[in-house]
């Protein structure tokens, strides 16, 4: 009976090995959330603080979440993304700056990381297990309009485009991608929900970080 079943049990190894490899493969990202000064808005905080039930204290954390939430809930193949452990952020948030800097000819919010010692740097990815780390440096809300069409008739409501600059370091302190002012896509056809709370809720928010995320995943796999 061992005999017959042997066969098996190796294909099983196999294939659990193969899955286990998989895994083992993943790229890990490690993300450091902007800050409430990095939070920007033309809306004034009352405003958005009606558009998602909550007071005007919650606001930056509401959204700060539900960005989260989309890095943790990303469920794509190649890519984890990490949200940075508070103790990290706390024992770290002290070696990164901020200021406006070019990459690839292009002005951006830019974090930087020259008083970041190198080893202190592989330290914390490497206690994540992370092989990059990506900042996000800029969270700006604009006021803008989405047109509706009823019949013959059309009504412009107000609304709001949102956009973040970031960039992302891998293991040897060296910036790999850079960008400014990237602009959540929404769709050309957002719901009726999403125009009535002016696209400032932000938990109808969540779909619009996918072309975010997929621009994130891409550049990352070319460094592969």
């Amino acid at each position: 009976m061992l005999k017959q079943c042997t066969p098996y049990f190796i294909i099983i190894l196999l294939i659990s090995g193969c899955y286990s490899h998989t895994v083992a493969q993943k790229t890990r990202v490690l993300v450091v959330p902007y800050t409430r000064f990095q939070f920007v808005s033309e809306f004034t905080l009352e405003e958005i603080a009606q558009q998602n039930n909550t007071v005007v204290q919650n606001v930056f954390k509401e959204y700060q979440q539900k960005l989260k939430e989309v890095f943790i809930n990303s469920n794509n193949d190649q890519v984890e993304f990490i949200p940075i452990p508070s103790i990290d952020y706390q024992k770290y948030k002290h070696h990164v700056k901020y200021n406006i800097e070019k990459f690839k000819g292009k002005k951006y919010n830019a974090s930087n990381l020259s008083v970041f010692d190198l080893d202190l740097f592989k330290t914390l990815l490497t206690t994540n297990d992370a092989q990059y780390i990506v900042f996000i440096n800029w969270y700006s809300i604009r006021k803008s309009v989405f047109t509706t069409y009823t019949g013959d008739r059309n009504k412009r409501n107000k609304y709001s485009t949102h956009s973040i600059d970031y960039d992302v370091y891998n293991r040897e302190k060296i910036k790999i991608m850079g960008k400014g002012n990237v602009a959540l896509n929404c769709g050309d056809f957002p719901t009726a929900s999403m125009v009535l709370h002016k696209s400032l809720n932000a938990e109808e928010l969540k779909p619009c970080y996918t072309d975010f995320l997929q621009a994130l995943i891409t550049g990352l796999s070319a460094e592969e």
